[in-house]
């Protein structure tokens, strides 16, 4: 990920270096010094936070008058290094910062703290410790050497498990550095306080997703689909727990999008899957087992992207007729979840020519209404239920003493898609289940669990 780590004065000078892999020359801090912070005094020039020369790319952020700034080699994610960056700015400053500022004279009277954070904040170049929790701060009036202590939970060696930046893991079929994500509990937790105490231990599940899709006017087939989701959870829970979360047998986790697999298989396709911090990433590699001790609040679990096997929860079918003066609308809308689950929230846009000046619409359930200002018809339900099927018929039309430019507008009207908006609750258009959700800890309390699915339209359009 990263190959060194520098910060700079305001004049360019080396206060810190930090090599965490080679392949970088001694000179490659007078590149920075003479590309960017000597051409920083031209105020007019747009200046890139990262500088590209050849395969070196310079990611770097400003603070105050010191520059933090990382060396990466070949294709690396800048956004995630300079996010790193920032949080790296901040642990800094709450550390050894004078007035919540760097400066150089606060990094040179604390040289041995600001290398054991920079140490510690990354290994072999992978950001990994970048909470302020997992450092002990005591003050800037006693010495470096006791300025900063290092939690007993966090040791050099890590083993087991995928190391990923950030916190986020990208699930893949090898592991490249290694993490121990859930070793020793009681001390190396920075995300959890001990000592929490709840009278009703409970677990809330919330799995949202967003679902986009273009259907195309010809048959209705699917030109595209794909589910963006997220599980977050709610955790009101005593002491130091110890989670264990189970997805279907059938879903599947993939690094990227992967068509040997996503055409062959028939069940949950999950891609770019990002974990919370909190994971343990050994069990998950060995047997897709989620476990981890949870933060106290609300978190969010998991983020993912689906594209494959997903079950839509609309049929649309417009048929579309332009007679003379007039455009005919009729709309089939048939809803394809379970007729016990209602959708809320409902609204169908059909949109229209400008111009227009004559309108009707008879939908057989809901309310239709033409809007001139968006130059729309807007179907709307306030609960529809599953399984069932509706219609629309419209007409909107002009007048024949309509000005040629007005008529020359409608014939040349480009047709934008229909779009449908939606919120559907206890449903997964991926197919994403929870099999299980099991909740341990040493005085074995009783917990209640809650567990809740939600659906809504991302970009849902239908061409016609």
């Amino acid at each position: 990920m990263i190959s060194g780590l520098y910060i700079f004065d305001s004049k360019g000078d080396v206060l810190i270096s930090k090599l965490y892999r080679s392949g970088i020359g001694r000179n490659i801090s007078d590149v920075f010094r003479i590309h960017v912070i000597s051409a920083a005094s031209n105020r007019s020039a747009i200046r890139s936070p990262v500088l590209t020369l050849g395969s070196t790319s310079f990611i770097y952020i400003r603070s105050g008058q010191l520059w933090l700034c990382a060396v990466a080699r070949s294709n690396q994610d800048c956004a995630t290094i300079m996010a790193f960056l920032f949080r790296l700015e901040t642990l800094l400053k709450s550390a050894v910062g004078e007035k919540h500022l760097l400066t150089s004279e606060a990094i040179v009277n604390h040289f041995s703290t600001v290398y054991d954070i920079v140490d510690e904040a990354a290994n072999f170049g992978y950001p990994i410790d970048t909470n302020p929790s997992y450092f002990s701060v005591h003050g800037s009036s006693e010495s470096s050497s006791s300025f900063l202590k290092r939690p007993k939970g966090l040791a050099k060696k890590r083993s087991s498990g995928t190391i990923a930046t950030l916190g986020l893991p990208k699930i893949g079929n090898s592991s490249s550095v290694s993490l121990d994500g859930t070793a020793d509990h009681d001390s190396g937790v920075s995300w959890r306080q001990p000592g929490i105490k709840y009278r009703r231990n409970e677990v809330f599940v919330n799995i949202e997703e967003k679902v986009s899709a273009l259907i195309s006017p010809e048959g209705g087939s699917v030109l595209r689909s794909s589910v963006d989701g997220i599980i977050s959870m709610r955790t009101h829970l005593s002491g130091m727990p110890e989670c264990r979360f189970g997805l279907g047998d059938d879903c599947v986790f993939l690094s990227s999008a992967s068509s040997d697999v996503s055409d062959t298989h028939s069940g949950v396709v999950l891609e770019n899957t990002k974990l919370h911090h909190s994971v343990d990433l050994s069990r998950f590699d060995s047997n897709r087992e989620i476990q981890f001790i949870p933060p106290d609040g609300e978190f969010q679990l998991m983020s993912y992207h689906c594209s494959s096997n997903i079950n839509l929860p609309f049929d649309i079918v417009p048929e579309i007729h332009q007679s003379g003066h007039k455009i005919v609308y009729k709309i089939k809308i048939r809803s394809l979840f379970p007729s016990k689950i209602a959708a809320t929230g409902v609204v169908i846009r059909v949109p229209t020519p400008q111009g227009i000046v004559r309108n009707y619409a008879s939908p057989s359930q809901g309310k239709a209404k033409f809007h001139p200002e968006e130059s729309a018809i807007l179907w709307k339900f306030n609960k529809l239920f599953g399984d069932q099927q509706h219609t629309l018929t419209a007409e909107v039309g002009w007048n024949e003493s309509t000005d040629y430019e007005d008529e020359d507008n409608v014939l040349k009207w480009q047709r934008p898609p229909i779009k449908i908006d939606f919120h559907l609750d206890m449903y997964a258009c991926s197919g994403l289940t929870v099999k299980f959700l099991k909740v341990h800890d040493k005085s074995n309390y009783r917990t209640i669990k809650w567990v809740n699915y939600k659906c809504m339209a991302g970009n849902y359009n239908v061409r016609f």
